[in-house]
């Protein structure tokens, strides 16, 4: 079936009807809403990374001197070439690592990584 447009006919339709289903009335234009003042953020610096990795090396060093005082074999570390926490569960009577997480297996293949990105990025080891 086939329908002829009036020449006078305006091309964008505001409605449209079809048989046996509703009327789609379309949306009137958006209104233009004015930008905003740009929202400063602050840079991160080495600085604050730098104090960010103090703290946590002096909430470690508290840590592992309460697990001392309470005679556990409980130790905590921050590595910071692979920027994770390991943690060390010792026997008390032998020393002997008993459990570590992340594993010592996973702490090598990730200083691994370091060091390919190293290589592969700055040329350095």
């Amino acid at each position: 079936m086939t329908t002829a447009i009036p020449s006078n006919a305006s091309p964008v339709a505001t409605s449209v009807a079809a048989p046996n289903r509703p009327t789609v009335q379309a949306a009137p234009a958006a209104k233009a809403v004015p930008a905003s003042k740009p929202v400063e953020v602050p840079k991160r610096t080495s600085v604050d990374l730098e104090e960010g990795l103090k703290k946590i090396e002096d909430i470690v060093e508290k840590m592992n001197d309460e697990m001392k005082s309470t005679q556990r074999g409980l130790s905590f570390n921050f590595d910071r070439s692979i920027n994770t926490h390991v943690v060390t569960v010792k026997s008390a009577e032998s020393g002997e690592v008993i459990r570590q997480i992340p594993t010592e297996a996973v702490v090598r293949v990730a200083h691994n990584i370091e060091k390919l990105k190293g290589l592969m990025f700055d040329g350095k080891q």
